[in-house]
């Protein structure tokens, strides 16, 4: 009677979890095909930057870059700096069919989205520099909402218009050339601060000297990059730009000249691309300047 009597104890104490004193628990998968959500985004800004951002949203990783204002629009999605008035980064998907022969025309104006410090047209009144594209209208020409869009103001930087209207349009353009080719690309667009003098110990001061303009105190990039990746017969591709902001561009641009690693640009940006890419795929699209160029 005492052995069926404790006997049932420990049946019923087993089915309840405590007489073997288990506790449940979770450990992460190490093969999942799970996205995880970033804290604090509706579900429609996550499928913006799932959409936008290849293998993620750009990560600061420099604590020096300052106070941001994160933005997403159904083009592009944006990271914008509160000091600098300009965008750090800027993400899209470019698709083909998204083109449109004669577009690129609109009104700048405010972004309703954006609600710390920001830029006006007003700024760049009598600067001598033109309102630049981070993410270009003519990526969404097919699609008037969507080009609107890239008029807002916080899609905006300082550029010297023989680069804005000449040298960094004819990379624009040979963009659309590898998106006819390859259907689609992702590509990450936005500004540097750089002096070659802080690449040689001798010169180096640890400062780099740049302008501001308007009111606001809009800051001038020095440079201004560009990162493409495209899927090439299954494969990913990329190949990154990093042009100077100056005045005196010629035709031919021979943007070959201006191709630079991944690497470098996420060591002289603050910014860590693409995070969710494997150790393997680091090497492959981050640490060597692109064969892509033809």
């Amino acid at each position: 009677m005492r052995r069926t009597f404790l006997a049932s104890i420990c049946l019923v104490t087993f089915l309840s979890g405590c007489a073997t004193h288990q506790q449940l628990h979770t450990r992460p998968a190490l093969v999942t095909k799970h996205i995880a959500q970033e804290a604090g985004l509706t579900a429609t800004q996550q499928h913006e930057v799932d959409d936008l951002c290849f293998m993620g949203k750009p990560a600061k990783t420099d604590d020096t870059l300052g106070p941001t204002e994160s933005i997403y629009h159904e083009g592009y999605v944006l990271e914008y700096s509160s000091v600098d008035k300009i965008p750090f980064w800027v993400c899209e998907h470019i698709r083909k069919d998204h083109f449109k022969a004669g577009a690129e025309r609109g009104n700048f104006k405010n972004d309703p989205d954006l609600h710390g410090p920001r830029s006006s047209a007003a700024d760049y009144v009598n600067s001598h520099y033109d309102k630049g594209h981070q993410a270009p209208a003519g990526d969404q020409g097919a699609f008037p909402a969507l080009e609107d869009q890239t008029f807002y103001m916080s899609n905006m930087a300082p550029q010297f218009p023989k680069f804005n209207e000449q040298a960094w349009k004819s990379l624009e353009t040979q963009i659309r050339t590898w998106v006819g080719q390859f259907s689609e690309a992702y590509a990450f667009t936005g500004p540097l601060f750089y002096d070659p003098k802080e690449d040689d110990p001798t010169k180096a001061d640890g400062t780099i000297t740049y302008f501001t303009i308007g009111a606001h105190a809009v800051a001038v990039p020095t440079h201004f990059y560009k990162i493409i990746i495209v899927k090439d017969n299954g494969v990913w591709k990329s190949i990154a730009f990093v042009m100077p902001n100056k005045k005196d561009y010629k035709s031919p641009y021979h943007l070959e000249q201006y191709i630079q690693s991944v690497e470098w640009i996420e060591d002289h940006t603050g910014l860590n691309f693409m995070p969710n890419l494997t150790a393997a795929q680091q090497v492959q699209l981050e640490q060597n300047k692109s064969p892509m160029w033809p």
